[in-house]
């Protein structure tokens, strides 16, 4: 009876070790996808915020679209990823952008 026993402890151990290791990998992943998902919304803010700052340091103004960052300053976001809310309230009062990545 104990022979059988210690048959199967041994597999079993590595069946064990082997889901955890498993786990533990699919774990790293997710956190990482997470991560460079966060580092693409905040770059997407950055490029808007730099096109912004770039705008008002040649016109002397701040622009009173996200279409005119587009058009004139070469902005350019993925549109079916990223939503991009631009509300300006006048020429001499910097925008507020705000980015929120789209549910897939």
């Amino acid at each position: 009876m104990r022979k059988k026993i210690k048959q199967y402890a041994v597999p079993a151990a590595a069946v064990i070790i082997f889901i955890a290791v498993v786990l533990w990998f699919l774990t790293g992943i997710n956190s990482a996808a997470s991560a460079s998902r966060e580092q693409q919304l905040e770059a997407v803010k950055r490029s808007v915020e730099n096109s912004v700052t770039l705008c008002y340091s040649i016109e002397g103004a701040y622009p009173e679209s996200l279409a005119y960052l587009e058009d004139n300053y070469g902005m350019h976001y993925d549109k079916e990823r990223y939503l991009v809310h631009y509300s300006c309230f006048a020429a001499n009062i910097r925008p507020t952008v705000t980015v929120i990545e789209k549910e897939s």
